[in-house]
């Protein structure tokens, strides 16, 4: 799988999602003809926001997916895979036209929802990772994804087996980000004492 496709599988998962129901933390009550309408809304949004994703109008993206993080949380609750999701789009949206904090708050938030609800071993958790290994590589920010490359490339042999694809990419990346600088050597200063 090339990078795009794990930066955007994950992404365009959402056409995979079966009608689940409601999550127990997610609006109260559930009201049938209504909640059932606003799910129909927020998976509009998502389309919308996909489509200009994948045609190259990530700007024109940002508002709908803006608006699917917010409906997707009202109604499903912020660790649903749903508003992962939707989270997950936003912050790629975001990504792609410059709004590099955000999007890495967005990623993070993700991944950490995934590792605390399904665990590090959940195939969703493990592209969450992916994509925020990717996010520090795009900013050349090697400080912050070696630690997360190494992790995932703990995880991904455990899980996948040390000669997955998975496996071999990370090994790959491990092997191309710069050697670490040592930290300067730390030098004692003579005591000085004062005369009071």
């Amino acid at each position: 799988m090339s990078v795009h496709a794990i930066r955007i599988s994950l992404f365009l998962s959402v056409a995979l999602l079966p009608s689940w129901g409601i999550a127990l933390h997610a609006q109260a009550p559930y009201i049938p003809d209504v909640t059932e309408a606003r799910e129909k809304e927020w998976r509009a949004l998502v389309a919308t926001a996909q489509s200009a994703y994948a045609s190259g109008r990530a700007a024109d993206g940002v508002d709908p997916a803006r608006q699917a993080l917010a409906l997707s949380e009202e109604l499903f609750g912020p660790d649903d895979p749903r508003a992962l999701i939707s989270a997950n789009d936003l912050a790629l949206q975001l990504e792609a036209t410059g709004r590099f904090r955000e999007s890495e708050l967005l990623l993070r938030r993700v991944f950490d929802s995934y590792a605390r609800t399904r665990g590090e071993d959940d195939p969703s958790c493990q592209m969450a990772l992916e994509n925020l290994v990717d996010f520090y590589l795009a900013r050349k920010r090697f400080d912050v994804a070696r630690p997360l490359v190494e992790y995932a490339l703990a995880t991904f042999r455990r899980t996948t087996g040390g000669r997955s694809e998975r496996s071999l990419r990370m090994e790959g990346v491990l092997a191309s980000l710069p050697a670490e600088k040592p930290a300067p050597p730390v030098t004692e200063q003579p005591a000085v004492l004062l005369d009071h």
